[in-house]
């Protein structure tokens, strides 16, 4: 099922919503948490939040690469838009 989940999410980009400033500054930032529950959302797919790697303080709007490691054989990277609300 964990090389079920890469399939899905690797073809995707998950839309994660934030609030912004009108720079695209966050108000915050986001946390493997935020991805969890947009993944769930969008993909239909339960992640934990402690499978996801989530570079360092995203706190800008625009896509970045989200690791996932949700079983020790299968590691893989998918791409999420942080969007301002």
């Amino acid at each position: 099922s964990a090389q079920t989940v890469a399939t899905v999410l690797v073809s995707k980009t998950i839309e994660v919503v934030a609030k912004a400033g009108p720079e695209g500054r966050l108000y915050g930032s986001i946390h493997a948490a935020d991805v969890a529950a947009a993944v769930l959302a969008q993909a239909g797919v339960e992640l934990d939040r402690k499978k996801i790697s989530v570079p360092d303080h995203i706190k800008t709007v625009g896509e970045y690469s989200v690791g996932a490691h949700p079983h020790p054989d299968v590691e893989f990277s998918f791409t999420i838009n942080v969007v301002a609300q």
